[in-house]
């Protein structure tokens, strides 16, 4: 993650403005959370987390998440604010296929500590939101001695995805900071086969009679493709799926329960993005499904 930023950054790092302390005097310094997006999108019944770095300066500290439901104004909703203390089911680490440590919230809990666990930590969210919930706040805070709260991260903004459930992809990528991002395609998505690589043979030809033919092929290669699409984008979203384009590792969901993940392949090429004069714009990618095997002769 260090090495991929340019020169010139503030404090001379690339995650100097990921970084949360016990203090600080200027908001506008508070920490950011660990994504690509001005605002990630959350649906429904689908799996979501959010990254955040859990530093030196924060051990001892019982951290906990604080999450304000808005309406589509953003506006907070009547009883919107919901306060969770960060654990895990039985107090252990759930370590992932990338080793990062996923944190789940629980709202049902509460006075449960986050154990110390330094570095890039991810934040389980799952709940079904009333349809009146456009959006969420989610800041992580402490209180000290005297009960007084402090908050070590600046407050990010989710949209909670109200769009149709129709056929959707759901992808997620390893962004340009090293968390996952996650993103629902529920337009029409379109699907290919691409077919290549056939080796043929010659056959000699002893009897004209019986001979099947002249050519034989022997083997090929398949797959197929899907491109996802999504309209009128605004330019936010399509900047923070951009990364998607790049990144190492992307996967698409195949099963919600239990969740499976399947590895897929981002085709490579140069991409029109969007215009800079107008604020939206449709935004597609087309990636490889696994191989096909087949028989051969």
């Amino acid at each position: 993650m260090y090495a991929a930023k340019q020169l010139g950054e503030r404090y001379g790092g690339n995650l100097a403005a990921y970084v949360p302390f016990k203090t600080m005097n200027n908001p506008t310094l508070l920490a950011r959370w660990v994504t690509d997006f001005t605002e990630p999108a959350y649906s429904n019944g689908y799996p979501f987390d959010i990254g955040f770095i859990y530093s030196e300066d924060l051990l001892g500290l019982q951290l906990y998440a604080e999450l304000t439901l808005l309406d589509i104004n953003r506006n907070p909703l009547a009883g919107g604010q919901q306060t969770s203390y960060l654990l895990n089911e039985d107090g252990s680490w759930l370590l992932n296929e990338d080793g990062s440590s996923f944190i789940i919230a629980d709202q049902t809990q509460v006075n449960t500590p986050l154990a110390a666990q330094l570095g890039l930590n991810r934040l389980h969210i799952n709940g079904n939101f009333p349809r009146e919930a456009f959006y969420m706040n989610l800041d992580l805070k402490y209180n000290d001695e005297q009960n007084v709260n402090h908050t070590v991260t600046q407050t990010q903004t989710i949209r909670i995805d109200d769009a149709v459930d129709d056929n959707s992809v759901y992808l997620r990528w390893i962004g340009l900071s090293g968390s996952w991002e996650y993103y629902r395609f529920v337009f029409n998505q379109e699907v290919s086969l691409d077919v290549q690589n056939a080796v043929i043979i010659k056959n000699f030809v002893s009897d004209w009679e019986n001979q099947e033919g002249i050519e034989q092929v022997i083997s090929k290669t398949a797959g197929q493709k899907m491109k996802v699409m999504a309209e009128d984008l605004s330019v936010n979203d399509i900047k923070g799926l951009q990364s998607i384009k790049y990144s190492p590792k992307v996967q698409m969901l195949v099963n919600k329960n239990p969740v499976k993940w399947q590895t897929i392949v981002i085709n490579t090429a140069t991409y029109s993005e969007y215009e800079t004069r107008n604020g939206q714009a449709p935004f597609s990618v087309t990636f490889n499904m696994p191989s096909i095997n087949i028989q051969t002769q």
